[in-house]
């Protein structure tokens, strides 16, 4: 399954959109052979890894300044399973297959060249990384076998959690949430019908929230993020009071609350949803360019005030949507568009609205107890840039593995007590204190 590696560094120039009043948008660059691209992650500060291609299939980073550099390719005929995970190990994870052969994992780290494991039965869509290292997914069987979830390790190997019932579709991507469990969206065969489910530790499944018949009109992205607050929030690009997609919370206790519904007279359907740090929502909408359906990024509120930040109306200045977020160490959001662009392959962009950097937010530490000089994992979000004190003891060893794990050792003279992380962004603790023995 291993491709010649293709290697190519460009150094692309930004292109500065912006009006009075509005936010700074630009390009950061153009992609100019591969299309496509498809989610970012940020490795290190200002240096993000994506994938990109439906002819060619690509690896790629891109820093801010536009320099964009491919790590690794696939041949014609093969498809990316994923946006890139970036994982506890320094390397950053997707997936790819090839029709009805056994699929595989593969990764990258910022020099070029790839490593590919063992391929599986099982097609896996990575979604995000999980406190005990392993990578969570939604999967389906090469040979017509049900849906599951599953976790991948990195060696490749892969552990179904539970199985769905046959003709239901696993659509967007599947969260770990603060209660222990795992929730996402499951469609139906005819795709009328979806619903979240949760998903225990144990591999129960149960219905959690069921959308109204009619809801879903095709298998689209349906983005679940988690939320500071604790609670879900959803996109559907269908369906709701107008028929043209909505934007839902969703409490751990089962409380549904319909935020917003996209306007028959708008144009464009909700595609991607995060949340940044002044609390609010930011998504973008589906257009259909270079027709008069314009897509654009907007903010919501979570009182449902909704606003329109850029409209994507030029591809060939603004890209074309179906579009991805990120917010970056530095507050800024970052972006790609999977057409328009110079050459109408797409584009990597990114949007200034003044947004404070993104604090730390740490949520497990393994192992929770040990001596001096044992390494422990850190895992949470926006870790990038952090320092590390046991009870108030500075650990000398600190080191990253991508925005969501902190690497770090006891130091020589700690106590028993709260692990701290701060960032340029601010400090978190951890959730239980570490024992020294």
């Amino acid at each position: 399954m291993s491709a010649r590696l293709c290697c190519a560094a460009l150094s692309l120039a930004a292109v500065s959109v912006s009006w009075a009043g509005s936010p700074a948008y630009r390009i950061v660059a153009h992609l100019e052979r591969y299309d496509q691209p498809s989610g970012l992650v940020e490795g290190s500060p200002g240096v993000f890894y994506g994938v990109a291609g439906s002819h060619t299939n690509v690896a790629f980073s891109v820093t801010s300044a536009g320099v964009v550099t491919i790590l690794a390719s696939f041949p014609a005929g093969y498809n990316m399973g994923s946006h890139l995970i970036a994982a506890s190990n320094g390397r950053f994870y997707s997936s790819v297959e090839l029709g009805n052969q056994p699929a595989a994992l593969f990764s990258v780290t910022s020099t070029p060249g790839k490593q590919i494991y063992p391929p599986r039965n099982l097609a896996l869509s990575l979604s995000e990384s999980l406190p005990d290292g392993d990578l969570l997914a939604t999967a389906v069987g090469l040979s017509g076998s049900p849906w599951c979830l599953a976790k991948a390790g990195l060696d490749g190997a892969a552990k179904t959690i539970v199985q769905f019932p046959p003709g239901e579709r696993l659509t967007g991507s599947a969260v770990f949430a603060r209660d222990g469990n795992y929730y996402g969206i499951s469609q139906g065969s005819t795709a009328a019908s979806g619903y979240v489910f949760r998903v225990g530790r144990s591999g129960s499944l149960t219905r959690f929230h069921e959308f109204p018949s009619g809801t879903f009109r095709t298998y689209l992205a349906a983005p679940l993020i988690q939320s500071a607050d604790g609670s879900l929030y959803g996109a559907i690009p269908t369906g709701g009071p107008n028929g043209r997609g909505f934007i839902y919370r969703l409490t751990l206790q089962g409380q549904y609350q319909l935020l917003y519904a996209f306007p028959k007279g708008q144009d464009g359907t909700p595609t991607a949803l995060i949340e940044a740090s002044d609390g609010n929502l930011y998504g973008a909408t589906h257009g259909n360019m270079p027709t008069s359906q314009t897509a654009e990024i907007f903010r919501l509120s979570k009182s449902g005030a909704y606003a329109t930040l850029h409209e994507l109306i030029d591809p060939a200045s603004d890209g074309a949507c179906q579009c991805e977020l990120v917010q970056a160490s530095d507050g800024i959001l970052y972006g790609t568009a999977q057409g328009g662009g110079r050459k109408g392959m797409g584009a990597i962009f990114a949007l200034d609205e003044g947004l404070p950097k993104p604090p730390p937010w740490v949520r497990a530490v393994s192992p929770s107890s040990g001596q001096a000089g044992t390494r422990v994992r850190i895992w949470g979000r926006n870790l990038l840039g952090a320092a590390v004190k046991f009870n108030g003891v500075p650990a000398a060893m600190v080191s990253n593995s991508g925005p969501d794990y902190v690497w770090a050792n006891v130091p020589a003279g700690a106590s028993s007590g709260p692990v701290m992380v701060k960032t340029a962004a601010g400090t978190s603790s951890a959730p239980v204190s570490f024992q020294i023995k």
